[in-house]
C-alpha cells in the first residue's frame, strides 16, 4: 500500500476528529457522543488504520413523523400548519428540533428508564407530556375503548404517525484497507451484531472501506399514536398499560445491547491490539499525527466529563 494512501487516510482521520471537537452540537438528537460508547470509540481511534464516523450507544425514543408531502405540492403538505406554530406546539427539549423528514423527537433516552414504581399514566406523561389529546393538565380523560377506536379512524396521506422505538447500538467505522474492515466485521458478527456489513464492497484502490455495526434483532418499533390535521394534537391508539410494558421491555433490551457492546469491545481488543495488528514502529510523521489525535481524544473526554459534572484526569 502506498505511502500516499496512508497519508491521505491520516489526514482524513485528523479532519474527522477535529469536526467532532468543533463547537456546537452534532447532527444527532442527543447532540454529542454517548458516554456509554465513548471508551470503545476512543480505543478504536487509537488504531492508525481506523476512524469512527458516527455512532449511537442505543436509545429508546418517541418520534413524531414529519409532514408527508405530495408530488407537485411544493414545500408544505396539504393542511400543514406553518413551521413556527408547529415548533411552538412540539418543543423538543434537549433532543433537538430536527429529525429525519422534519419529524420531532418527543422523548429520547440513552439509558434504561426505571418505571417499575410509576403508574401507567405517569409513564405516558413522561413520554408524551401534554402533546396528547386527553392527557393535558386540564383533561385527565381515561383512554377507554371508544376513545382508542375513534383515534384509529380517518388515517390518510396527511396523517403523521407517532412511533415508540428501541434501537440498539449502531456504529460506523472507516478503515484504511479491506483487510482491517474484514477483521472488524468478523468481530462484530461474533459479538451478536448480526446485521453488520461492509457498506461499500465495490472498492477501488483510492477508497476507504466503511463498516456498519448493527443488530436489527433487538429493534422494537411500535406505532402508538396518530396526528391528523384537525383536531390539532396527537391521539393515542394504544392504552397506557401498553406504553409501560414497552418501557419495561426496552429496559431488558438495553441489558442485551450492553452485553453485545462489551463482547464486541473485548474481541476488538483481542484481534486488533493483542495480535500485532497495531503498528509497532512508526515514522516521525505518523508519530506527530498520532500525538495530535491523542490530544484531541483527551480534550473530547474532558469535555464530555465536564458536561456531566464528573471529574477526570
Amino acid at each position: 500500500m502506498s505511502q500516499q494512501l496512508h497519508a491521505r487516510f491520516a489526514a482524513h482521520k485528523t479532519q474527522i476528529l477535529a469536526e467532532i471537537l468543533s463547537p456546537g452540537p452534532d447532527a444527532s438528537p442527543k447532540g454529542s457522543i454517548d458516554l456509554h460508547i465513548l471508551p470503545l470509540i476512543n480505543r478504536l481511534n487509537e488504531h492508525r488504520k481506523i476512524i469512527t464516523t458516527s455512532s449511537c450507544s442505543g436509545r429508546i425514543s418517541v418520534f413524531l413523523e414529519g409532514s408527508k408531502k405530495l408530488a407537485g405540492e411544493g414545500s408544505r403538505a396539504i393542511g400543514e400548519a406553518p413551521e413556527p406554530d408547529e415548533k411552538a406546539e412540539f418543543p423538543s427539549g434537549n433532543a433537538g428540533m430536527g429529525g429525519k423528514g422534519g419529524g420531532k423527537w418527543l422523548f429520547v433516552s440513552h439509558d434504561p428508564v426505571d418505571c417499575n414504581d410509576m403508574t401507567p399514566r405517569e409513564v405516558c406523561q413522561m413520554l408524551l407530556g401534554g402533546h396528547v389529546l386527553g392527557l393535558g393538565s386540564m383533561n385527565n380523560q381515561v383512554l377507554t375503548e371508544p376513545v382508542l377506536s375513534e383515534a384509529g379512524t380517518g388515517v390518510s396521506s396527511s396523517t403523521r404517525l407517532v412511533h415508540m422505538k428501541f434501537e440498539p447500538m449502531i456504529l460506523h467505522i472507516q478503515t484504511l484497507d479491506l483487510q482491517t474492515a474484514r477483521i472488524i466485521l468478523t468481530a462484530a458478527l461474533s459479538a451478536g451484531f448480526r446485521e453488520s456489513g461492509i457498506m461499500n464492497p465495490g472498492l477501488t484502490e483510492h477508497s476507504f472501506p466503511m463498516i456498519a455495526i448493527r443488530c436489527n434483532g433487538l429493534v422494537v418499533d411500535s406505532i402508538i399514536g396518530v396526528m391528523n390535521v384537525t383536531p390539532s394534537g396527537i391521539k393515542m391508539i394504544v392504552d397506557e398499560n401498553y406504553l409501560k410494558t414497552m418501557m419495561l421491555v426496552s429496559s431488558l433490551r438495553f441489558e442485551d445491547n450492553k452485553r453485545r457492546i462489551d463482547a464486541f469491545s473485548g474481541k476488538i481488543e483481542q484481534v486488533l491490539f493483542n495480535q500485532g495488528q497495531a503498528p509497532s514502529k512508526e515514522s516521525k510523521g505518523e508519530r506527530k499525527i498520532r500525538k495530535r489525535e491523542e490530544g484531541l481524544r483527551r480534550q473530547r473526554i474532558l469535555r464530555a466529563a465536564q458536561a456531566h459534572g464528573e471529574s477526570q484526569l
